[in-house]
Order: C-alpha cells, then sequence, then structure tokens
C-alpha cells in the first residue's frame, strides 16, 4: 500500500520458484554490481575497502574485484537463532534459504581470512583490530609498488 516491496511475499516466491529467483537475480545483480564498482572507485585512495557481500562466494561476479576473502563465522545453529531473532523467519524458512547457499565449511575452506564471531562481542572486537591493522599494512604494501 505504502509502495514498498513486501519481502516476505517475495521471499517465499524466489525461495519456492527457482525461475522467479533466477529473473530477480538477473534484475538485482547487475545494478548491484554496478554500485559496487563505483563505491570501489570512489574509495581508491583508501589503505583498503572492504567490499560486504552476503553470496560472494556463490555468485562469483566480485571475485575478480577483492584480492582476499574475509568470512564472519559461527555455528549454524547460532545463524539460526539470529536469523530468528532479527528477521522474524521461522526456522524451516531459514533452512530452506541456507540450503541453497554454501555450506560453511566450503565457505571457511575459501576464506582468506575467517573472523569467528560466536563469542563476546570483545572476542570478535580483538579479531577486527588484528585484521584492520593487517588490511591497512598490505594495503600500504600494495600502494608502494
Amino acid at each position: 500500500a505504502e509502495g514498498a516491496l513486501n519481502r516476505p511475499l517475495m521471499r517465499e516466491l524466489v525461495f519456492s520458484d527457482s525461475l522467479a529467483k533466477t529473473r530477480l537475480e538477473a534484475i538485482l545483480h547487475p545494478l548491484i554490481h554496478q554500485a559496487a564498482v563505483a563505491a570501489i572507485e570512489h574509495h581508491r585512495d583508501a589503505p583498503y575497502i572492504l567490499l560486504v557481500v552476503p553470496l560472494l562466494l556463490e555468485t562469483q561476479n566480485y571475485l575478480p574485484l577483492v584480492s582476499r576473502v574475509l568470512v564472519v563465522d559461527c555455528e549454524e545453529q547460532q545463524q539460526i537463532s539470529r536469523t530468528m531473532a532479527r528477521s522474524q523467519l521461522s526456522e524451516a524458512t531459514i533452512m530452506r534459504i541456507m540450503n541453497q547457499q554454501m555450506s560453511r565449511q566450503r565457505r571457511l575452506e575459501q576464506a582468506d581470512d575467517v573472523i569467528s564471531n560466536h563469542n563476546q562481542p570483545e572476542f570478535t572486537r580483538q579479531q577486527i583490530i588484528v585484521l584492520d591493522q593487517r588490511y591497512a599494512e598490505l594495503g600500504r604494501s600494495r600502494n608502494k609498488k
């Protein structure tokens, strides 16, 4: 009624109809990719850029744009409970979505770096600090070349 996307209806459609999912991806993915490329160009002088792509490894369209793959990881049951709390989705819906994605194990195998996000926030924060320093150094080294 307000002109906004009916996300629950769209989610149900794309995760129950592969043709609808393919059509939606054909519309959205090129636009999202263009926006990502523009954002990278705009921040070219930064020590490093984090490109946040939830399905980076599944789509592979963004891999030519990145030099490292960082995975923020937690146990699958924790991922399910967090998603249920955040998005008010049923466990069955979340499992259906997760089953269409790359497995946790394959994601971790393809990662260059991993942040473990299953402990206390301070533990996660310390990992971020270490990676920030590492990425800044890698960026400085790359820019000297």
